[in-house]
């Protein structure tokens, strides 16, 4: 009974020595230890915890601590600025009357302009979960009635982080909204589907990707790209060549689409039209390295061939023609890959053939030396 008795009247004094006004008081005199200590105290008094007054207080204490340059005042707490934006919240929750709505209003515009520095801060640190929230605080006070605006910048620093963090659901949803607003082309509807594949929605991915070339008509070469690789990746290669055959129409002189269009080609046994390929290929880009192996082989394997069932000096010339023709090639990926022993045994058998003694000799050299 004696200690119930006094933990009531402990009760009663605490909050009779609690007075919020000090902590104006205090802020004035730029004691920032006793406002903070003194707002401390008042949420926990049970007749100040639900006045708006007692967080309104709390909100400007906490948010002059954040905005402080003394390093001391700065340590007396570790993130000044979320506490600040929480008692402004709740500040607007318990203003019934609206007595502080004005000044609360003003400070969150100044908050939600601090927290996007903040969060650009904690993300070059790599810390995107805390980046995360501090992005997502500023999504949250714009979206107040009051506020009512969108910062696709924001929007967009929040899907990143998002991502970054492995929180590939509200990456998703910021994404989405992104894409609805059409803000940053093709590469965020790409960034949107890439996360759906990732989280095995494939249905989503092709979905959102199409949905993409309807929207950028005039900026799709990402969008066509990533379709003909995914229908290649699941060997679809007919739905691959399709998307292949859009982005030659975009983009005539890009080397790696004609490489794939000649790969696609060659796959399925056209080898005619796939050799036009990758001669386009190595027209556009001459040191292009899948290309000149590609044909390289093709060459010498069709050579190869010939030789393996000639029984005439007719076909046997034919042979050396085709042989030829893949020297040029395979000594240009010699000069790329000079250690490569599958080409120097190419280019060996091509020497040894057509009788190019000199050349041979220094393939010879070469694979002893690799052989060492």
């Amino acid at each position: 009974m004696f200690v119930i008795s006094f933990l009531l009247l402990y009760t009663i004094s605490f909050s009779q020595n609690v007075n919020i006004e000090d902590i104006l008081t205090y802020l004035k005199s730029g004691d920032a230890v006793k406002a903070k200590s003194t707002s401390d105290l008042s949420i926990q008094v049970q007749n100040l915890i639900n006045n708006p007054k007692t967080w309104y207080y709390r909100a400007i204490t906490y948010h002059s601590i954040y905005e402080s340059e003394i390093k001391e005042v700065k340590s007396l707490t570790e993130k000044p600025l979320f506490e600040a934006y929480n008692s402004y919240l709740k500040t607007l929750e318990l203003d019934k009357d609206k007595k502080f709505n004005s000044e609360v209003i003003k400070a969150l515009l100044i908050v939600a302009s601090q927290f996007v520095n903040e969060g650009v801060l904690y993300f070059n640190k790599k810390n995107y979960k805390t980046a995360l929230n501090c992005f997502e605080n500023n999504i949250a006070i714009n979206r107040l009635p009051a506020i009512n605006q969108i910062d696709t910048i924001v929007l967009f620093n929040a899907a990143i982080s998002a991502q970054n963090s492995g929180n590939n659901k509200a990456a998703i949803e910021y994404y989405n909204q992104l894409v609805k607003m059409e803000y940053g082309g093709s590469q965020v509807c790409l960034d949107l589907a890439k996360l759906y594949k990732t989280e095995g929605n494939n249905e989503e991915y092709i979905n959102t990707i199409k949905n993409g070339l309807k929207t950028y008509i005039t900026d799709d070469i990402i969008l066509i790209n990533e379709l003909a690789n995914y229908y290649i990746e699941i060997g679809k290669n007919e739905e691959a060549e399709i998307y292949v055959d859009k982005g030659i129409y975009r983009e005539p002189k890009n080397q790696s689409l004609h490489f794939v269009k000649a790969s696609l080609l060659e796959q399925k046994g056209d080898v005619i039209n796939a050799e036009k390929e990758y001669l386009t290929t190595l027209k556009i880009d001459s040191e292009y390295t899948d290309a000149l192996f590609n044909i390289s082989a093709m060459y010498y394997n069709r050579a190869t061939d010939i030789i393996k069932k000639t029984t005439s000096k007719e076909e046997q010339n034919k042979a050396f023609e085709i042989y030829k023709k893949t020297q040029p090639y395979l000594e240009k990926l010699y000069n790329q890959t000079p250690n490569d022993t599958q080409i120097l045994k190419m280019l060996k058998t091509v020497y040894t053939l057509l009788k190019q003694d000199e050349k041979l000799k220094e393939i010879n050299i070469k694979l002893e030396n690799l052989h060492e």
